[in-house]
């Protein structure tokens, strides 16, 4: 009796708890596709570990048929695994997440390669989801404010979510950060969230000094309540899609467009890039002051000279026009 139950036990552990041995690295990816064959995850799984004569695995892979039904997914082992375990992650689909993290990007298509590299879905099938207008309207946006939507940060996926699935979870996203105390701060500015992050965008583009961003975001709100135009290079920039120019010039000031904000008064009508949460945080927490101008130092260091006055304005931005001529930068 003793022999027939620590035989019963023997078989449970061999089957249930006994791990399945590494082949060589004790870590292993297997990416698993639609069009994935059983011959081809069969191989997958016999590169990664010691299945040869391993009875435990064939008989629970036959008893539940993995081989027709095992699941699409990305699968990361990193530790010892049972052979049921190991048939059940795939049967099951129990992927690995990855984690998608993105910050400021310039655009949408940055965004859509990112995520092309990453999961399984093509970059372009998710372009597609994101130029598409009724997609976009479907969120509550428009084509020009749909970057606004996507807060950049660290986010768990699976490698198999579809684009749309990517979307909805952007705007689940979105409006879990835009809670209620961040929307009445936006409020007290007279701004609405889309407001917010196209002002940042701007914010964004202007430094990459995080400790001048509230007061560079201080500046454009003072020129907004003054009805003055924000007048901000970046957006001429973003409207002449001169984007490698390290000077704007009179030419590029005379575009017409709506993004050209020496031409408009107010905001142009979206993101000119999809902001850091650095930059929203900037523009929902400004520095108060009078300034209502600033230029770029002399010091190029990607710091500004800021001024209350268009007459110390002309006369830091006449420094600094004198130092790109004395660098022969004119373009």
């Amino acid at each position: 009796m003793v022999i027939v139950a620590l035989s019963g036990y023997w078989v449970y552990y061999i089957t249930f708890h006994r791990p399945v041995k590494f082949k060589h690295e004790k870590k292993c990816t297997i990416y698993v596709t639609p069009e994935t064959s059983w011959e081809e995850l069969d191989s997958m799984l016999n590169r990664c570990f010691k299945l040869e004569n391993n009875l435990a695995f064939e008989r629970i892979a036959k008893y539940k048929n993995l081989e027709k039904s095992f699941k699409p997914g990305r699968y990361v082992f990193e530790r010892s695994i049972s052979a049921n375990d190991l048939v059940n992650t795939f049967k099951y689909g129990r992927q690995t997440p990855i984690n998608v993290v993105f910050n400021s990007l310039n655009n949408l298509n940055e965004l859509a390669g990112k995520l092309g590299n990453q999961m399984m879905f093509d970059s372009i099938d998710i372009q597609r989801e994101l130029s598409d207008n009724e997609v976009i309207e479907s969120f509550g946006f428009n084509k020009e404010t749909f970057p606004a939507m996507f807060i950049p940060n660290k986010y768990q996926v699976y490698w198999t979510d579809t684009p749309m699935a990517f979307l909805k979870r952007m705007k689940r996203e979105y409006d879990k950060f835009w809670n209620q105390e961040l929307v009445e701060k936006a409020k007290m500015l007279n701004l609405t969230p889309i407001e917010v992050s196209i002002l940042a965008s701007i914010v964004e583009k202007e430094s990459f000094v995080a400790s001048e961003m509230p007061t560079i975001a201080g500046v454009y709100l003072n020129r907004l309540k003054a009805n003055m135009p924000l007048q901000a290079d970046p957006t001429v920039v973003f409207a002449t899609g001169k984007f490698s120019v390290r000077r704007v010039t009179k030419k590029m000031l005379a575009v017409e467009s709506p993004y050209n904000t020496y031409k408009n008064t107010g905001l142009p009508p979206g993101p000119i890039c999809i902001p850091s949460i650095q930059s929203i945080n900037s523009v929902l927490n400004p520095q108060k002051h009078e300034y209502l101008f600033f230029c770029a130092s002399v010091k190029m260091d990607g710091t500004h000279v800021f001024a209350k006055t268009l007459r110390q304005h002309n006369a830091n931005a006449e420094k600094y026009r004198k130092l790109l001529n004395k660098k022969r930068i004119y373009k």
